[in-house]
């Protein structure tokens, strides 16, 4: 998890501006929550988009294997996810993770009737509206299922707002208002070393958007879905 206050202090600490251990202002971290969105909604007219982690719960029906991911699903999630990262039972606060398997290992179980307290495996189809979660064993409980998702962030609503994000992208935002805010906010030189960093974290994720869109895409095309992790880069 981090905070845009934790963003925006590390982007003064990338060009000196604060110490080590130290934060911000009140006025200088508002004026750097402001750069931040600001840079987020010119990042996303570039077609640049920051996502985030969301665990979304819905509880299990008896008998019931299938399950919708949409805007009217059982799963509310808007938009449609397009992937699920992650999917997990959570009995008398215990987890227990459920594999998310690919069309042909879902296709591969010939008896889709057999039974069990909860699933452990499941099977995601992003269709065009609303999506599908299959899961297996037919549940015979009504535990709480946990899809973790990924959602796009348009903005940060206070410098406290925490987000989970996936790897790469927090590194990303801070390198980039060091470069586009905090340099010029402090009068302080960036370094060449910040200016190289902030371009190679931002093509990551760039690359890693654009993994996503082809590889959901071209699966989709042959197996109607198939889930692959893309999340690349390190923070």
């Amino acid at each position: 998890m981090a905070s845009a206050q934790t963003i925006v202090d590390r982007a003064a600490r990338l060009v000196g501006a604060v110490a080590s251990g130290e934060s911000t202002t009140a006025a200088e971290g508002a004026d750097g929550l402001i750069a931040l969105n600001a840079m987020l909604e010119a990042w996303q007219i570039d077609k640049l988009f920051v996502y985030a982690f969301t665990d979304t719960a819905f509880s299990l029906v008896a008998a019931d294997a299938s399950y919708t991911v949409g805007p009217a699903g059982n799963f509310a999630l808007t938009p449609r996810p397009h992937k699920i990262e992650e999917c997990f039972v959570r009995v008398s606060n215990q987890d227990y993770p459920v594999q998310l398997l690919t069309s042909e290992q879902w296709n591969a179980i010939t008896d889709k009737t057999e039974t069990a307290e909860y699933p452990d495996r499941a099977y995601y189809n992003p269709s065009l509206a609303t999506g599908t979660l299959q899961v297996y064993p037919v549940p015979t409980g009504t535990d709480s299922l946990h899809i973790v998702t990924w959602s796009v962030v348009s903005s940060l609503a206070t410098l406290a707002t925490s987000i989970a994000f996936p790897p790469g992208y927090e590194r990303a935002m801070a390198y980039n208002l060091a470069v586009e805010w905090a340099g010029p906010e402090f009068e302080i030189s960036v370094s060449n070393d910040v200016r190289k960093i902030a371009q190679e974290s931002k093509a990551a994720i760039q690359r890693a958007n654009h993994r996503s869109i082809m590889s959901h895409s071209a699966m989709g095309a042959v197996w109607g879905g198939r889930r692959s992790n893309i999340l690349t880069g390190e923070d």
